[in-house]
């Protein structure tokens, strides 16, 4: 028996520098636990308790049981443009400054980004309204790469409401024959569904899981004559 702890959650960031920016969506970002072995790549959405979306989702579950021992409070560094690193993005800046020099910064989002997001990052670099790319100093552009490499958010706690998809652990998936889901322990009890120490990424491999798993008990359960028992959810 494994112990069961909540998996696919969302972070709740209640001191959030993006606050202001709920239901703006990232197609492909980069999310990691700072100082820890935990990222994954995908759609970020910024809500008004934190971040959500596939990336957050699916890092949840990779990292239920070490985010568990956490406390559920970390930093959670986001990258909003996982193709670059320091040196390709300055470079990129760089070229972008000569012909668009003239422009306002912070009314020139760059690479696809949402408008209000890369103005909240560059307000956050510090870049006032009126700073045009040329004008920009290299201390503030080098913390423009950052905020859009490194955005910094204070993790406290899951889901404000509680809406833990599924659990991580549960029944031992080595005391159970995969074949027909019966215990390898208990002849006769069979198990199923969520009761199972399994524990899917976000992409309906839950529902698929429970069943695939109801099923196979089911049809191992009408092939014997003695009362049997089933166990799940």
């Amino acid at each position: 028996m494994q112990e069961p702890v909540p998996s696919l959650f969302t972070f709740n960031v209640p001191n959030s520098p993006l606050r202001e920016l709920p239901g703006v969506s990232v197609p492909r970002a980069r999310v990691r636990v700072a100082g820890e072995k935990l990222d994954y790549e995908g759609p970020v959405l910024i809500t008004h308790w934190g971040l959500s979306g596939p990336a957050v989702l699916k890092l949840s579950a990779w990292g239920a049981r070490r985010l568990h021992e956490l406390n559920y409070r970390s930093i959670a560094l986001v990258s909003w443009l996982p193709d670059f690193t320091e040196d390709t993005l300055r470079s990129h800046l760089q070229e972008h400054r000569g012909p668009h020099g003239r422009k306002l910064v912070v009314s020139n989002p760059l690479l696809g980004l949402p408008q209000r997001l890369w103005r909240t990052l560059a307000e956050q670099a510090g870049i006032g309204p009126e700073t045009r790319w040329n004008e920009l100093p290299a201390k503030l552009q080098n913390r423009l790469i950052e905020a859009l490499l490194r955005t910094a958010l204070p993790v406290s706690g899951k889901t404000t409401y509680k809406e833990e998809f599924v659990t991580c652990g549960g029944i031992s998936l080595a005391e159970i024959n995969m074949q027909t889901m019966e215990s390898r322990l208990v002849p006769g009890l069979h198990f199923a569904g969520e009761v199972l120490d399994i524990d899917g990424i976000t992409g309906g491999f839950n529902f698929q899981a429970a069943w695939t798993t109801g099923f196979l008990a089911g049809r191992a359960m009408s092939q014997v004559a003695a009362p049997v028992t089933l166990a799940g959810v």
